[in-house]
């Protein structure tokens, strides 16, 4: 009986909604064009938005073993669809009122979509060009 009256309070609540005062829900792997206008206004390039919003995307990790030597990988860098050679450094190269979206991939999700050699995922960014 008690489970029934919990359930019944349960299913009884509201659904909450954002209201004035509380912070708006972000995407742990997405930044849009709306965000960083309303967040880091100031930010010039790609790279500024990503350090101060989601500084998770640029994360390298270690691969290999210990006895092999490890190396450092990476995170690579897709700016409108194209493979970028020098990685974060195109990052700077991206003015953030160009913007459309900037995306991580997670290495599993990246080495599905492109291929290997996306040991520390992908970032995508997506302009207006």
């Amino acid at each position: 009986m008690r489970i029934l009256v919990a359930l019944a309070f349960v299913v009884a609540l509201p659904a909450t909604s954002q209201g004035q005062g509380s912070k708006p829900n972000y995407e742990r792997d997405l930044i849009t064009r709306e965000e960083i206008r309303e967040r880091v206004p100031a930010a010039r390039d790609a790279l500024q938005v990503i350090q101060q919003l989601r500084p998770h995307f640029l994360r390298e990790r270690t691969t290999g073993s210990m006895a092999a030597g490890s190396q450092r990988e990476p995170v690579q860098v897709y700016i409108d669809g194209v493979l970028s050679a020098t990685r974060t450094a195109a990052l700077r190269e991206v003015r953030a009122e160009l913007i459309i979206e900037i995306k991580y991939l997670s290495s599993t999700d990246a080495t599905s979509r492109y291929g290997t050699g996306h040991m520390n995922g992908a970032i995508l960014v997506a302009t207006g060009k």
